[in-house]
């Protein structure tokens, strides 16, 4: 059982029915992620001072062109199904800008956040870093282990379930071939297919339904 700090790094909390068990809720765009008491782990990496103080220190020009390092949203550790890396994206009421990125330019973005956050867990585990377990999530890597990669994408055009799931197949497929070198399981999922994610309920916020401003 990991220490109870673990499970309190930069995430709320509330508690069912006050004597059962503590989930763990983490809102992303205009989304809200609740871990059932399955998850020991779940946090929003890409808030964590180490990320914005340590891991982000990796950035400049090269050829002119700025890199900076990236994180994936929230990061979990399940009882069973191990590690988990989860990027969430909300394309709703933007479909024309964002266009070409569902057509695979997001996949492209999310396995170099995956690249970059794992990079990070091997630095932080070298560091005296308390925000999150990083040594835990160091071994959480070893061969063998079970790692999910997940992108959590909303879409207008995703409320006909038929074209919904034609598209995320699709990105899941590019995800998963960026991420080949890696060996892990790739889900792309989103609110109008069925959740694979075990003990996580996904709900949209007020805010996903008000118009940009």
């Amino acid at each position: 059982m990991l220490p109870s700090m673990i499970t309190k790094a930069v995430c709320s909390r509330r508690t069912k029915l006050a004597t059962e068990f503590m989930i763990t809720s983490l809102d992303v765009e205009n989304q809200r992620f609740e871990f059932g008491e399955q998850w020991s782990v779940a946090f929003k990496y890409d808030d964590t001072a180490f990320y914005r103080k340590e891991a982000n220190r990796l950035q400049g020009d090269i050829g002119g062109i700025p890199h900076s390092t990236k994180a994936v949203d929230i990061v979990g550790v399940h009882d069973v199904s191990g590690l988990l890396l989860l990027e969430a994206k909300d394309f709703r009421r933007n479909r024309i800008a964002n266009k070409p990125r569902i057509k695979g330019e997001v996949a492209v973005e999310v396995a170099f956040k995956v690249r970059d956050t794992i990079a990070a867990f091997l630095g932080a585990s070298r560091k005296p870093v308390d925000e999150f377990p990083a040594e835990h999530l160091a071994g959480a890597l070893q061969r063998g282990a079970k790692v999910t990669v997940v992108l959590w994408l909303e879409d207008d055009s995703f409320r006909d379930s038929d074209h919904a799931k034609q598209t995320l197949s699709v990105l899941n497929g590019e995800l998963k071939s960026k991420l080949a070198w890696l060996n892990v399981k790739t889900f792309v999922l989103s609110s109008n297919v069925a959740n694979r994610l075990p003990n996580l309920k996904v709900s949209n916020l007020p805010s996903a339904s008000q118009p940009n401003s």
